[in-house]
This record gives structure tokens, sequence and C-alpha cells, in this order.
């Protein structure tokens, strides 16, 4: 191992150091002005990200460390190109080790993937209170070709009505999660994305992701297949399947909406308010678009040289999945679309060079029936499956900066997974066996920081869950009967990589 970290360590000129993000650049500020352990952003930073790029309680994105351009019609300003611009370039050495081989090119052998993705940040103000961000990604974990694709586009006007802090607009494709405690971005370790066909029902999981599980769906059996009730097929078209430990609502890593933020009592509130809408579509079989509705508040306060905040939020999304069995070697859907609502709760402490954050949420489905299929007894078997309504994902991490260009973390991730709980009878051959599983996982990790922007690091993903099998099906689901629990097959992960922004 100390031999890669070396090697890793001279891949990366150190002497580069004096290359930082456009923002440093722009402001001609330190990295840890709005970070603590980068990238978690420290309070400075949360509210420079609130109010539209520009420092807290202004509205100077109108001129700050701008090119003045004069004209017929008045002056213009412009950002120059290093101050709106940052690439960001990830890679590492990972090895898993699985209780059964799941097979399909999966195995236990070291990978190397150098760099493994590569993100081009644009970001700043087009003037006063209107700012942007674009992020389009170099991605090669996702598909056998490498593809370059836009994952974020926002405009935001802030300070509407010439009022500090009280409403700030979002309109476009952006993490509703940004300002809660715990984000699904910002994040320390990470995710690592499944190896998973979710074009199949069952989906075939050949490696579950590893992220926090407070974010993932938690819910088995369900799809987003836009068909009507009483339709039977071949689930065919890649996302059919819903992915039970795929980041999705209020936590997705992004969605398409319009959300409006700010503080009640002005910038220098305590409470942070967030309403939103977030346009996806129905899985009713009538290819509409839903609207889901989301709100959150969080509450700052400082003690004792301690910054600390706690969040809590809602989110509602009508007719967001069916669903769904295999029965008779076709795909059976419910008789509706359920609503999923999801709510959840975070905080974050810091004090010193210690920064703590949890979040736990919960998802309510509605308890599916099957009354249009095509015979009674398959409405009787359909029925006699069990599903559970709630499903419930916990996530507690804590970073300690041991040393200026050392850190240490770990993270603990727990998800009690709702949805498809038993298989309808005749269908199993024991039937006490479980779809749904319980998922446990800790996660450490050592950081050096050669600069403010330039990571190197260690991490492990150790699944501590209790072994668990899939059910006997008699033989109706291929390659899945007595398996090992995708959620229990993998033991553990390890990486080795590097994370730069310049």
């Amino acid at each position: 191992m100390l031999p890669i970290v070396a090697i890793s360590m001279f891949l990366v000129d150190i002497g580069a150091a004096e290359a930082v993000p456009a923002f440093a650049r722009k402001f001609q500020a330190n990295c840890a002005l709005c970070h603590t352990n980068v990238p978690r952003l420290a309070p400075f930073g949360q509210q420079f990200l609130a109010n539209g790029y520009q420092f807290p309680g202004t509205m100077d994105g109108g001129d700050t460390a701008k090119i003045k351009l004069d004209g017929a019609q008045g002056p213009v300003t412009l950002d120059t190109l290093s101050n709106m611009m940052a690439v960001r370039l990830r890679g590492d050495i990972q090895k898993a080790s699985f209780k059964n081989e799941p097979g399909d090119g999966v195995d236990d052998r070291w990978a190397i993937e150098m760099p493994k993705i590569v993100n081009f940040f644009f970001g700043g103000t087009v003037a006063e209170n209107i700012s942007y961000f674009i992020e389009s990604e170099y991605n090669t974990m996702e598909s056998d070709e490498p593809s370059v694709k836009f994952e974020r586009a926002v405009m935001q006007f802030s300070n509407l009505g010439g009022v500090q802090g009280v409403a700030n607009v979002k309109v476009g494709r952006f993490d509703p999660s940004s300002l809660f405690s715990f984000p699904t971005h910002r994040q320390q370790l990470n995710p690592i994305l499944p190896i998973a066909d979710t074009g199949t029902y069952p989906p075939m999981i050949q490696r579950i992701p590893l992220l926090p599980y407070a974010f993932s769906s938690k819910l088995f059996g369900m799809s987003t297949a836009g068909v009507a009730a009483g339709t039977a097929g071949t689930a065919v078209g890649d996302g059919f399947s819903l992915l039970p430990f795929a980041p999705t609502l209020y936590n997705a890593p992004v969605q398409n909406g319009i959300s409006i933020h700010g503080r009640p009592g002005g910038g220098g509130s305590p409470l942070l308010y967030q309403i939103g809408l977030a346009l996806n579509d129905k899985a009713d079989g009538t290819a509409e678009q839903r609207t889901d509705v989301y709100a959150m508040l969080r509450f700052d306060f400082q003690a004792a040289g301690a910054d600390a905040q706690i969040s809590g939020f809602w989110y509602n999304a009508p007719d967001a999945a069916r669903s769904t069995l295999l029965m008779l070697g076709n795909v059976q859907y419910a008789d509706s679309a359920t609503d999923i609502t999801r709510v959840g709760i975070g905080a974050r402490a810091q004090w010193e060079t210690v920064d703590v954050y949890f979040a736990y949420t919960q998802d309510s489905i509605d308890n599916p029936t099957w009354n249009d299929l095509p015979n009674a007894m398959m409405i009787a078997a359909a029925n006699s499956s069990e599903w559970q309504d709630t499903a419930t994902g916990f996530s507690l991490e804590a970073d300690w900066r041991f040393d200026p260009n050392w850190m240490l973390g770990v993270r603990y991730d727990q998800m009690d997974a709702g949805g498809l709980e038993r298989l309808p009878a005749g269908v199993v051959t024991a039937a006490n066996d479980k779809i749904n599983a319980t998922v446990q996982m800790i996660s450490p990790i050592l950081k050096y920081y050669p600069s403010p922007n330039i990571a190197l690091y260690t991490r492990a993903h150790i699944n501590i869950s209790s072994s668990s099998t899939l059910p006997d099906t008699n033989g109706q689901v291929a390659g899945f009967s007595g398996q090992e629990h995708p959620a229990s097959n993998l033991e553990n992960v390890l990486t080795l990589g590097v994370d730069m922004a310049f």
C-alpha cells in the first residue's frame, strides 16, 4: 500500500499549490475562508453559496473583481475566465471483496481508473444579485464509453426586492439539499456508484453503491414504469427498476425545478427556510409530469466557539413509483402508482478541528392492491405478497483535522429497507424468506492535503450487515434463488485515490 501512496504523491505536482479554485482566485482568498475540510463548507462558505456567490451581507456581484467594458449604452462588467472556471479531477485504485462472486465482469481484482471523473465548473455573477453555476462532467464510470454531459445548470436571483437575505430564487438543475445540514454533495467520501442493471426486474445488482444511505430510496420491489393498470410485460429501459440504494427525492444529486430560500429576519437571522418544486415523470401510465413539493427549515447557532445547525425537511412525490412483482415470467404492476413521502432531520456541529454531522430520513408509501391482473388466482397470489410501507436511513460522520495537512474521518450508514418484504405465497418455497434487507456500513478515510485544493486519500467501506440470502423462487427468477443478498454480498472496498481542484 505504501508504495502506491508514494507513487500517487509523486504524480501530483505539489509545487502547483498556487493553483486554487475560481472563487478563491476571484476574491484573492485562502480556501479555508469558505471550507473547513475541503470540500465541506464552513459557515462563511454556506452563506456565500446562499447569497449567490456574493460575500455574505453584500450585493457585490455587479462589479467585484470584474473587467469593466464601456459602451454606448453604459458599462458592462465581465469576469475573467480564471475567476469563473475550475476543474476537478478524481481518480482512484479500488479493490472489492465479495462473499460470492457477483459475475458479469465484477470481481475482486484491483481496478485502476485515473482519472475516473473530470468535472468542469463555471460559476459566478452576471450582475448584482444574478448568479449562475454550470457543471459538466466527463465520466468514465457510468457506461462502456466515456461521456460528457451537463450535470447541473442553475441561475439564482438573490435578495429579491433589494432586501438582504430574505428571498433568493433558484431555477434550473440543482441539488435540492445543498442548504441542508448534510448535503448530497460536498462529502468527504465521494460516492462510489453501483454496478447494476436497472432495465430488468428484479434489478440485477452486482455491487451496491457506497454513499450515505440516508439519501437512498430504501424501497425494494418498486419501478418507475409509466404503465397503465393491468399491463403485463417484460421490463425494458435503463432506470426502469428503482434501485433501493440510489439517492433520490430531496437527496437526489440533481433535480429540475425551482426553489426559494432565505432568512425571514434578513441576513442576520438564525433561521433559514427553503421551499421548492421539482419536475419529474409520473409512474401511472399517463405520461404526465408530476410536481414534487418540498420544504426545509434550518436553525443556525453559535456557542462557546462552536458553530452548529439543525435542519428538518419534508418532500412529497405524487405517483412516483409503481409496486411491482414478477409472476409467471411477466412483470405485474399494482393497481395504481404510489406517492412517496420523505421526511428527515439533520444536524452539524463544528468546533476547532472537528466536524460532526448526521442525517436521518424516513420514506413512506401506500400498501399496494392487485385487482387488475389477468385472473382471480393471480390476484389472490399478488395480494398475498407483503409490503413494508415505511423505510428509514441514517448516516453519521465525524472528521478530525488533527494536523494542518492531515484529516481522519469515519462514517456510519444504516438502511432499514421497506417496500417488498415477502413474495406471494406459492412463488417462494419458504414463507419467511424476505426480500428487503438491512444494510450497515462503516467507512473510515485518511486524507493528506499537500495543499488546500489537493487531497490524497485512502478509504475503506466495511459491510457489517448480517449475511442474508435471496428467497428460493422455484426457478422463476434465473440467477436469483438462494443467492447471497446484494446488501450483504459486498464485504468491503479499499480505495486509494487523488482528488484535486484548480
